[in-house]
């Protein structure tokens, strides 16, 4: 049976010739001798070439691939520190095959990015090698910011510019807070992403990126919340707004539907508790149940109402045959629900339209057919996004919209959860926009 003690290392590399294999008592780290097997007469000065002489000697160490799975590997170095006989500077001699800013090998660095180019975890890699977590996270920065810079440089050695952006928000941690992300919607590569979303965060991204890359943008996606739309204009003169139909349709839901919806509820409870009030009062047994049986269906109107949510917001033709019966139930019985259901059917029409003339005159018939409605809060959201119009008529002659950035958004949030959130902003932007490059594998951090 091969065991430990049976190993033994006799190999020379660079000036440098092992002495001996350690493995620790507990069995979880081996550790390899080296010691300098360099001559001081061969040494020179690297300040003014003069003679040296040997000023001290030193130990350090390197963290290498993993003889054993699960069990730490080091290499220990033995080496000496020189004096020059002349200017008098001291200067310690190299340690073969080290990574650039690491304690880490040459081929241990090589052996995390493949880790990290098959999406394996910092976590799982510390375990492995027992490499430092930040150690890997600093290869792995090194990796993403090689992988970016080699895909800009593809782009621009193909003379490629982007024509159709995407600028939306996401959360990167609690309270509201917020970061915002621009996409090319062509190849998606996220181009930018910045902390914050008010205008003042947005304009790093004209500040940082090459205005001549911004040269031949056609149309910029986003939704009605933010005010991207004056910087866009102001340093994309050429750009046309485009706003996004799903978040137009999304507000609509919320601020119309779900409103008129709620306020028709509160009316069956309102009358349902009244009948229940003249029910106390009242002596005939026969009237009683007669209040009775309608309290029952104003109830049940209530309910219905409560959670026909869903029923109302859906497209029809993707309702069940028992949620199409509802809907029509609930159209007949609540004419302002009725109304605002089928302005929503028509905005979703004109969201299909594709010629700029048409689109003008739908658009201008809509917001005049629902500010006449009298219904408060249909009024109420079609004089906001009126103001609004251009960009919606923009729609008809370029149907973009932010839908490829909030799907690349759930790879964001995965990214968060499985790295329990990020301390370090710039080092997760990164992350966000190397996990957007196309030839790329999602990387994730873990933190320890």
């Amino acid at each position: 049976m091969l065991c430990f003690d049976d190993i033994k290392v006799e190999l020379s590399c660079q000036g440098y010739k092992t002495t001996h294999l350690g493995i620790s008592p507990d069995e979880k780290s081996s550790v390899l001798f080296f010691e300098s097997q360099v001559k001081t007469k061969d040494v020179h000065c690297p300040f003014c070439g003069n003679e040296v002489y040997m000023h001290e000697t030193y130990d350090t160490y390197l963290s290498d691939v993993p003889v054993w799975l699960g069990v730490m590997h080091r290499l220990q170095f033995y080496g000496h520190r020189y004096k020059c006989k002349k200017c008098g500077k001291t200067f310690t001699e190299d340690i073969p095959f080290v990574y650039p800013g690491t304690r880490i090998t040459e081929r241990a660095a090589n052996q995390i990015k493949g880790f990290l180019k098959h999406k394996v975890s910092i976590r799982a890699i510390q375990e492995m090698t027992g490499i430092h977590w930040d150690t890997i996270r600093k290869i792995q920065t090194e990796y993403m910011k090689e992988k970016i810079a080699e895909r800009k440089a593809e782009l621009e050695a193909s003379g490629y510019k982007p024509k159709f952006l995407a600028v939306d928000e996401f959360a990167i941690h609690k309270g509201h807070r917020y970061a915002t992300c621009v996409m090319d919607l062509e190849t998606g590569d996220v181009l930018w992403v910045g902390k914050g979303r008010t205008l003042s965060d947005f304009s790093k991204f004209f500040e940082e990126i090459n205005p001549d890359t911004l040269s031949k943008v056609i149309a910029v996606a986003m939704d009605m919340n933010a005010s991207y739309h004056k910087l866009v204009e102001k340093h994309i003169p050429q750009a046309e707004i485009v706003y996004d139909r799903y978040h137009m349709q999304a507000q609509y839901g919320k601020e119309v539907l779900g409103v008129v919806r709620l306020e028709e509820a509160r009316k069956h409870s309102k009358i349902s508790q009244e009948i229940l009030s003249q029910i106390s009062n009242e002596t005939d047994n026969t009237t009683k149940k007669e209040l009775q049986k309608q309290a029952k269906s104003e109830k049940q109107e209530y309910n219905k109402l409560k959670k026909s949510r869903w029923t109302l917001l859906m497209n029809r033709d993707n309702l069940s045959e028992a949620r199409s019966q509802c809907l029509e139930e609930i159209l007949q019985d609540h004419h302002d629900l009725a109304v605002c259901y089928a302005m929503k059917e028509e905005m979703c029409d004109l969201f299909r339209l594709t010629d700029r003339t048409v689109a003008e005159d739908r658009w201008t018939a809509w917001f005049h057919a629902a500010k006449s409605s009298g219904i408060p809060a249909l009024v109420k959201f079609a004089e906001l996004k009126e103001k609004r119009l251009p960009g919606l008529i923009a729609h008809a002659q370029f149907p973009i919209s932010t839908g490829k950035l909030e799907g690349f958004n759930n790879k964001i949030k995965v990214a968060k959860r499985i790295g329990y959130g990020y301390r370090d902003d710039s080092f997760f932007f990164l992350l966000v926009r190397f996990i957007s490059l196309p030839s790329s594998r999602s990387v994730l951090h873990t933190n320890p």
